[in-house]
């Protein structure tokens, strides 16, 4: 009989997100597994303890400011196809024009992509993912998932990532290429460098003013998600008796146990 309640109800949830015009927000940090992702949380901050962290902070230190913008520009172009593919599955051909127009641009008078020569053409930079595009229909992000290496996620997110790999024209040209496969691996390795970098402070300061880091960490994922869900537009306010609003993971499981 719950069987039956649960899957009547990630059916209809699922109908809803699909008809819904409004992305979804996730309002929660649901964790049904908390103590397998505390585990695997744990992992990544050994392994970024060992390697990660000091390789940042020896790039933060040693690394003069031309060559971190320019590597910050690589990384973002590498992802401008993504971006670009991503937006016009969200039903937003501008933007898809404007992530696709940025990756030529910058992949030829940018120098394969280390001078953004397009932000200079009133072009910026807006990075769209596959789960903001299943986010903009109203998925939203169910249980938190906290991804070896990759760190928080949720089960959205985590599909989006898995789409995101198999569509990467560097994924299936590494496959055929020894010298794609070697630029697929280096852009591995600088993206990771630069992502750590850039969150040297920020991750410092939760980590010295968090009570509980990893339910900090938690909780500043789903907040950044959800800006990124938006592009940076303000949180809307809930409206009382709004049907189209987007499927909610926690109430189906309540309600499917009862």
């Amino acid at each position: 009989m719950k069987f039956r309640a649960l899957l009547s109800l990630c059916t209809a949830g699922f109908l809803t997100a699909c008809a819904s015009t409004e992305p979804a927000q996730d309002l929660s940090d649901y964790d049904p597994i908390e103590p397998v992702n505390r585990v695997v949380h744990g992992v990544n901050g050994a392994v970024d303890f060992m390697l990660l962290y000091p390789a940042a902070m020896w790039y933060r230190d040693i690394a003069p400011e031309p060559v971190k913008t320019s590597v910050k520009s690589f990384v973002r172009n590498l992802n401008e196809p993504l971006n670009s593919l991503n937006a016009f599955l969200q039903g937003d051909p501008e933007q898809g024009a404007a992530s696709l127009q940025r990756f030529v641009m910058n992949s030829t008078l940018g120098l394969f992509g280390l001078n953004d020569i397009a932000a200079d053409f009133g072009i910026p930079y807006r990075r769209e993912d596959f789960g903001q595009t299943l986010a903009h229909y109203g998925i939203g992000g169910g249980p938190y998932i906290v991804l070896p290496l990759l760190g928080p996620s949720n089960l959205r997110d985590g599909i989006g990532i898995g789409v995101d790999y198999v569509a990467n024209p560097l994924t299936w040209g590494a496959e055929n290429s020894d010298t794609v496969d070697t630029l697929y691996l280096g852009s591995i390795g600088v993206s990771a460098l630069h992502a750590r970098y850039s969150t040297i402070n920020q991750l410092n300061e939760l980590q010295k003013s968090s009570i509980d880091y990893y339910a900090a960490l938690r909780s500043l994922y789903r907040q950044q998600r959800n800006t990124m869900i938006r592009n940076g537009a303000p949180a809307p306010l809930p409206t009382a008796g709004d049907e189209s609003a987007s499927f909610d993971f926690d109430d189906a499981v309540e309600a499917a146990s009862e």
